[in-house]
């Protein structure tokens, strides 16, 4: 049975990783959603937990349970920078990119060579700095500004009109 759920785990993972949701929530549920569902105590156990939570929330969208399974795996497994891309991956599916990027950096503390968290956080971006510094982000000159110099940027970016 051990051998069974740890290749079982594999197999889900590799699925979430495939980006075949619903096949790895299956699989997920297969493993952890019955009575006789290994024990999670070690971080051994918690490989696979940070990607239910995600596929949860992606799938299901159970956001508060893949945000609770993400951080079991990662008070389990605080090394594992898998673990905080896909809470991260969870906050920003649910619109949260501030939480994304703190947890994604606070990761990069503890696993700054790990390639998945890394693809995660470049696909966060860098944010721009405010129009006007001395003014707060959210002052409305700022908000104004920063939308001006955003659609300038992707009128930049749009290919020339021949006449």
């Amino acid at each position: 049975m051990a051998v069974r759920t740890s290749t079982s785990i594999d197999q889900a993972i590799a699925a979430t990783l495939a980006e075949e949701y619903l096949r790895s929530l299956t699989l997920f549920m297969d493993i952890y959603g019955t009575e006789d569902s290994p024990p999670i105590k070690s971080p051994k156990d918690a490989r696979g937990l940070s990607y239910f939570g995600l596929v949860l929330s992606l799938v299901r969208k159970e956001h508060k349970t893949g945000v609770e399974l993400c951080k079991r795996a990662i008070d389990l497994e605080f090394y594992n920078g898998d673990h905080y891309a896909n809470l991260a991956r969870i906050h920003m599916a649910w619109n949260n990119r501030k939480k994304a990027v703190e947890v994604a950096d606070s990761g990069l503390k503890v696993a700054p060579e790990n390639d998945y968290l890394l693809k995660v956080r470049k696909g966060l971006g860098v944010r721009s700095r405010p129009a006007l510094p001395i003014l707060q982000r959210t002052n409305p000159i700022n908000v104004s500004l920063g939308q001006a110099r955003h659609a300038k940027k992707l009128a930049d970016k749009a290919p020339k009109k021949k006449r």
